[in-house]
């Protein structure tokens, strides 16, 4: 029970007013669990259902290879084979019940997979010179108004690391050229810190979102110090933020962070309520 989705359960939906999920109980997500009286919600998106060249048919059976790459598009999950229902050909969260059946806002069937970039750097402690602490680039979207990492969506037949990149200079540089050599030096440190399911408030019992998170981290603040951060894309704001207050993170962007902080061994992280704690 301790990695059970909760972000994914949450209503209204979230491009939506009035689409409420289902209510789930912690007890009732898991799909083992016997529940005759489960009646999700079924919404997808417009969007989604105009069928543009990032989405998958409307109708699930139409699809052969789940848990396979099928063609260009990757439908292996990072959790492991997933569960595909025998009379509609729907896949099954990998994590259980959400309360909302479709594809919600998600183009494919299944999993969707995404990359976040996480570029970090030391910065002094504004109340001992002979600590530091960890800053990163977070971008605050317009969609919601939380703080996230400036990542994206893996288009078919993209290797993670480019989607990466890519998300990167669009969302925290704004597409912008300047600074491409260090960029590209900055993106040689990069080291994967995770890879998985992610609680998404997008996510729904057939369609669900999975990352690669990666850290790029200057050690010393040289290829950090010149480089230009612009708002572009679906950020609404971008700065360094240091990791030691409060900030309301987007989806499962929170537990990426933590994962690079143990990596680095970082002096101090927030719990989310303001509060800090070092680590051992």
């Amino acid at each position: 029970m301790a990695n059970i989705h909760i972000k994914a359960r949450k209503s209204p939906y979230s491009d939506t007013q009035n689409t409420q999920r289902f209510p789930v109980p912690d007890e009732k997500v898991p799909w083992n669990v016997d529940w005759s009286d489960y009646k999700p919600t079924e919404y997808t998106s417009p969007i989604v259902l105009k069928n543009p060249p990032w989405a998958d048919d409307c109708d699930a059976k139409k699809i052969k290879k789940f848990n396979q790459v099928d063609g260009q598009v990757d439908r292996t999950s990072y959790t492991g084979s997933y569960e595909v229902d025998g009379e509609t050909n729907r896949p099954k969260n990998p994590q259980g019940r959400t309360g909302l059946s479709g594809r919600g806002l998600l183009g494919r069937w299944g999993p969707n997979h995404a990359g976040d970039p996480l570029v970090t750097r030391w910065a002094k402690d504004q109340h001992n010179d002979k600590q530091k602490v960890l800053e990163i680039v977070l971008i605050r979207r317009k969609d919601t108004g939380e703080s996230a990492l400036p990542g994206g969506m893996v288009d078919a037949g993209e290797h993670v690391s480019v989607a990466i990149k890519r998300e990167f200079i669009e969302e925290a540089m704004n597409s912008n050229a300047d600074g491409a050599q260090l960029i590209d030096e900055l993106f040689k440190t990069a080291t994967s810190v995770y890879k998985g399911y992610i609680d998404d408030p997008r996510n729904t019992d057939n369609a669900w979102m999975e990352s690669e998170a990666m850290n790029m981290h200057d050690e010393t603040g040289e290829l950090t110090k010149y480089l230009k951060l612009e708002a572009g894309d679906d950020a609404a704001k971008v700065k360094w933020v240091r990791l030691d207050c409060d900030h309301r993170l987007y989806a499962s962007h929170e537990k990426l962070i933590q994962a690079v902080v143990t990596k680095l061994g970082a002096y101090e992280y927030w719990h989310g309520d303001g509060s800090a704690t070092k680590l051992n």
